[in-house]
């Protein structure tokens, strides 16, 4: 289990708990973000972007750091495709 803002951009994940004051469990529950919902980290870093649903969610800061996560997946990893001498 690892806080939300550590996920890296393209990963899933799904949310374990979600803690903090009731005034954010409740806001964070409201957008979405309950135990049990897959999020998808859209983009990380500076503010990140997080699908929840059919949602894309803007946080900067420690916002993330109260919802804990299991990783899902991992980004796909791009590769340069090799092609041999052209042919003419």
């Amino acid at each position: 289990m690892i806080p939300l803002q550590l996920l890296n951009a393209g990963e899933t994940a799904e949310i374990a708990m979600i803690g903090g004051e009731t005034a954010l469990v409740t806001r964070l529950n409201e957008m979405g973000f309950r135990e049990g919902e897959v999020v998808h980290m859209v983009r990380s870093g500076e503010p990140c972007i997080v699908a929840v649903g059919n949602h894309r969610l803007t946080f900067r800061g420690n916002e993330t750091a109260h919802i804990f996560v299991n990783l899902l997946s991992h980004p796909p990893h791009s590769s340069a495709t090799v092609t041999g001498a052209r042919e003419d």
